[in-house]
């Protein structure tokens, strides 16, 4: 019997809802490979021997299931030492986040909603829903008072209103998705000094990261960017993620990003999606959530 006739046999002996046949043949699997008998010698490099049956092993290894009653579900294979980095430094953390955005998937809601309150929920400063084809309802913001306002136009602003850019869905779909030709893309549209590139980028940069709708590649890029920005310090870890300290001409910004999720939760000042800008202080945030949902404000 070769190989493929060994595992075609084998995965003929589980049944699709029975976790635990899945599991004995896997180990019946396993304990044939552990009786192969030892290959003869050969001049040929050790990479060549990985094949047949340890690459079918390794293959069902990451093709695990769990069975439900309704639906299976993959189960994610852990994540290699390789493939993770302590988060001891600001540039870490982005990264990490950057990794996260990156696989998570854009939502599927009609409305890209976004909140802004006190930290205790107490105060909310403003709350949007906005359509992928432009339109927007708003309730809180500056000038819209507490009722729902419905906006003939919901475009967002890259960076605040005074120096940052108008753009669109679509513009945020095409932006670059390489972290130093977004860098260099969100400077080009500020209307701040070309000089002093941190200052003009940071803005723009953050509000890809907390704010906007931005595509997961774009988020990714700009979680990057960030990274490679000098003046971007680690504070620790506090409730629901980690603390970052960026360093932006006499400013400094205060960012709360939950690297699994690459979710800012919190911060003290922040270039708003529609072009204003927030700001507290004595060491208090402003909470934010965003995300896509087919709920409106009643």
């Amino acid at each position: 019997m070769n190989d493929l006739e060994l595992i075609r046999r084998l995965r003929s002996e589980v049944a699709e809802t029975d976790p635990d046949t899945l599991t004995g043949a896997r180990g019946h699997l396993l304990a044939v490979m552990a009786r192969q008998p030892a290959p003869r010698r050969s001049r040929r490099p050790l990479t060549m021997r990985i094949t047949g049956l340890a690459a079918a092993a390794a293959v069902a290894a990451t093709a695990v299931v769990i069975v439900t009653g309704q639906a299976a579900t993959p189960v994610k294979p852990p994540a290699s030492a390789g493939d993770v980095l302590p988060l001891t430094s600001a540039r870490n953390i982005l990264l990490v986040a950057a990794a996260s955005a990156e696989r998570t998937p854009q939502g599927s809601g009609t409305y890209w909603y976004i909140k802004r309150e006190s930290e205790d929920g107490r105060h909310i400063w403003g709350e949007s829903w906005t359509t992928r084809d432009g339109q927007r309802w708003s309730r809180g913001e500056p000038g819209n008072g507490p009722g729902v306002v419905k906006e003939p136009s919901g475009t967002f602003w890259l960076g605040p209103a005074d120096s940052g850019a108008e753009v669109s869905m679509e513009d945020l779909e095409a932006l670059p998705t390489d972290p130093e030709a977004l860098r260099q893309k969100v400077t080009s549209m500020q209307k701040g000094d070309p000089a002093d590139e941190l200052d003009v980028a940071v803005l723009p940069l953050t509000s890809l990261i907390a704010e906007l709708p931005a595509p997961a590649e774009v988020r990714s890029a700009a979680f990057r960017a960030l990274a490679e920005l000098p003046g971007v310090q680690r504070l620790g870890a506090v409730e629901g993620g980690e603390e970052l300290l960026i360093q932006s001409g006499k400013h400094e910004r205060r960012l709360v990003i939950d690297p699994e999720t690459s979710q800012v939760i919190r911060t003290n000042y922040l270039p708003t999606a529609t072009g204003g800008s927030m700001g507290t202080n004595r060491g208090l945030f402003i909470k934010l959530t965003t995300g896509w949902t087919d709920d409106l404000p009643r």
